[in-house]
């Protein structure tokens, strides 16, 4: 009998709520599974968990986007289902929602619908691997590298991060515009390193090698903590008012670089039909679809097939992609999002 009575009590005062209490929210969630960004719970101390956002960058520290929680009783998280979870990021009812959580008088259109997707493969793209603990990577300047090769470099937008230093996460700094993207060393296409870049060094443009010079005027890094620790390096040309996306060598570069001609728009276009809705919209608006913006042409490893350098839109960034046009298939030699994690 007391037991029954314990029952009702419980289902009295807890809901749905006591009914999952054995629920175990481990894992990704998101509002869809084929979204590249989602949700990471994961334990933590005292039988609490840390809930954390990700995207193709990494994910936040646990703590740093959301408190941990019990999410049992925590008036920031609306109980669904084992695998369905609402949850008001800011506390007072200003997140978005979808129309799954509209259409639910549960979520009294505070909560963010997330649903469980463990088994989606995105959680390769979104979680960075387990690694052992390591030390914070050095990311002073270091202009005297004896890596030999050229830095492309673009263009983006001025930006503030908060991730600017352990222990100060509200601390914010400038992003400028400039930022090393690739390496490129006689046939070899890496990610740039970023830290040989320094203060008065000359820059010319890609499609315009024989043009002046620009000089870094400023030059500068910090260490990311947003997913894995990493390094971020940028800088700003005095007086230069370029588009974004536009392309800069460390050295001229006559001949490597052209102009897409209109064949070549029509086979990028052809080739690559990829579209992204960019950025968070209000309830009720469609984001605009964007598609990958076809930047400069090259055959730097001389077999004769053209390489696409294009933007890669992604939900909350845009990245850059080289592919080889081989044979009508589009194949990836270098993806990168530089400022994915800032």
């Amino acid at each position: 009998m007391r037991s029954l009575i314990l029952f009702v009590c419980c289902a009295a005062v807890w809901g749905p709520a006591c009914a999952i209490a054995a629920t175990d929210y481990t894992g990704l969630w998101k509002s869809s599974c084929v979204d590249g960004f989602g949700v990471q719970i994961k334990p933590a101390k005292n039988q609490r968990y840390s809930v954390s956002f990700c995207g193709p960058g990494g994910c936040f520290k646990p703590g740093g986007w959301m408190p941990d929680t019990r999410i049992e009783g925590d008036p920031n998280y609306k109980i669904i289902s084992p695998t369905e979870l609402g949850i008001n990021r800011t506390g007072n009812g200003d997140s978005g929602t979808d129309k799954k959580c509209e259409n639910d008088p549960t979520c009294n259109g505070k909560y963010q619908m997330y649903q469980k997707c463990e088994n989606d493969p995105a959680w390769i793209v979104v979680v960075p691997p387990v690694t052992e603990s390591k030390e914070s990577p050095d990311c002073s300047l270091s202009p005297a590298s004896k890596e030999k090769g050229v830095t492309i470099a673009w263009i983006t937008d001025v930006r503030k991060t908060t991730q600017f230093g352990q222990g100060i996460e509200t601390q914010t700094t400038t992003v400028e515009p400039f930022r090393p993207i690739a390496f490129l060393s006689g046939s070899s296409l890496k990610e740039a390193p970023g830290m040989g870049i320094y203060k008065g060094q000359s820059f010319w443009l890609a499609l315009s090698p024989a043009s002046k010079p620009l000089v870094l005027r400023s030059v500068s890094s910090f260490l990311d903590h947003m997913g894995e620790d990493h390094c971020v390096y940028y800088g700003s040309f005095k007086n230069a008012n370029f588009p974004r996306w536009t392309l800069l060598s460390s050295e001229p570069l006559p001949g490597v670089f052209r102009k897409p001609s209109v064949k070549d728009r029509a086979d990028f276009a052809r080739l690559n039909r990829t579209c992204e809705q960019q950025g968070d919209y209000p309830e009720g608006q469609t984001p605009p679809c964007v598609r990958p913006k076809l930047l400069t042409v090259s055959d730097f490893n001389k077999n004769g097939k053209p390489e696409y350098w294009a933007t890669e839109p992604y939900r909350w960034d845009t990245g850059l992609t080289v592919w080889e046009n081989t044979n009508g298939t589009l194949v990836p030699l270098l993806q990168v999002c530089v400022g994915c994690s800032d």
